[in-house]
């Protein structure tokens, strides 16, 4: 087989199979020429002549052009020597691509160059969900995962890119495409001490503010002592997953409501349907705190969970807040 690093020597800058192609094209052409000038009665044009030496060279064989000179005969033995093997180098790093850039995809070593897509930092089994109702709601989304703890494509499917590495580095953000990107999720590593977990989330945050100030970022905080790091660090949304989840115990326990996911993703109870919506906020609840509002709630067989003041929703907020006219109140509700 020919050494086409020693032939492609004067293509340094092009990669091995575009040098392998332009030498192709250039053997082709050049036996072309040569055997139209041996044989022209034969070959009437260069065209004949690069028809036959691409016949040959790929062993197709048609017979509807062949030698019939001692010199043409001894052009094809030497075309039929060379190019076989020219062929050959080239397909066969045709195949060594094909199976290096599969490789690279499931190892997370290949850039994602589309936009429009949802970043996700952190595999965990919150991710795989996310991933996973994500592709129900809106089955089109481009999503790209960041995490430096896998080996290889956790769920390779075809809207799913994996990134191995860091998401705290510009390089790594980088090769997702942070500057197209639509939105990024940070989910907290829960292999780490929540503290340092809640560190590194906003770290993270700060690396993609960093790379792009105007997208937006919810991050998952695990303690309430970060919340406010997280929104100096730039989040435009928090969610408080250790808080989320015990309030939803509490409740659970209080009023023995027991929530079952089913398959279909609905919130189901063992007594009804639970819903989560929003309700506009009567006149007469007017002034009163968050903690007032959720026992008027309570007493209605309701449960509030948060508020949607100009446009921003605040889960779980404070007890003391006072809810304005305009707000909307998120309630739990029992059919």
């Amino acid at each position: 087989m020919l050494r086409i690093k020693n032939i492609s020597r004067g293509f340094p800058n092009f990669p091995r199979i575009t040098r392998l192609l332009v030498i192709i094209f250039f053997f082709l052409f050049s036996f072309g020429m040569v055997i139209h000038l041996a044989e022209p009665d034969t070959f009437h044009n260069l065209f004949d002549g690069i028809w036959w030496a691409v016949v040959t060279i790929s062993t197709v064989g048609y017979g509807d052009l062949a030698p019939t000179t001692v010199a043409g005969k001894v052009i094809a033995i030497i075309l039929i020597l060379t190019g076989a093997g020219l062929l050959t180098s080239y397909f066969a790093a045709l195949a060594a691509v094909s199976v290096s850039s599969e490789q690279s995809y499931m190892e997370g070593k290949m850039d994602y160059n589309r936009t429009g897509q949802i970043i996700i930092v952190g595999w965990n089994e919150r991710s795989k969900e996310i991933i996973r109702e994500l592709g129900i709601l809106q089955p089109y989304t481009a999503i790209v995962l960041i995490d430096d703890s896998l080996e290889t494509h956790p769920i390779p499917k075809e809207n799913v890119h994996f990134i191995r590495g860091k998401a705290i580095t510009d390089l790594v953000l980088q090769r997702a495409n942070i500057k197209s990107a639509d939105k990024v999720l940070i989910t907290a590593d829960l292999r780490q001490d929540e503290a340092e977990a809640d560190m590194f989330s906003i770290i993270t945050l700060l690396a993609v503010k960093g790379c792009r100030p105007d997208i937006f970022s919810l991050v998952e905080i695990l303690t309430k002592e970060q919340i406010e790091n997280a929104f100096r660090a730039g989040a435009d949304g928090i969610i408080e997953t250790n808080r989320f989840a015990s309030e939803l115990m509490v409740q659970s326990l209080l009023h023995r409501f027991v929530p079952e996911f089913q398959m279909d993703g609905q919130l189901r109870k063992n007594i009804g349907t639970v819903t989560l919506k929003s309700i506009q906020l009567r006149q007469e609840w007017q002034g009163l705190t968050f903690s007032e509002l959720h026992g008027i709630m309570l007493e209605a067989d309701m449960i509030a969970v948060g508020i949607e003041r100009e446009g921003k929703r605040i889960i779980k907020p404070s007890w003391k807040m006072a809810l304005q006219m305009g707000d909307r109140v998120f309630i739990v509700n029992q059919d």
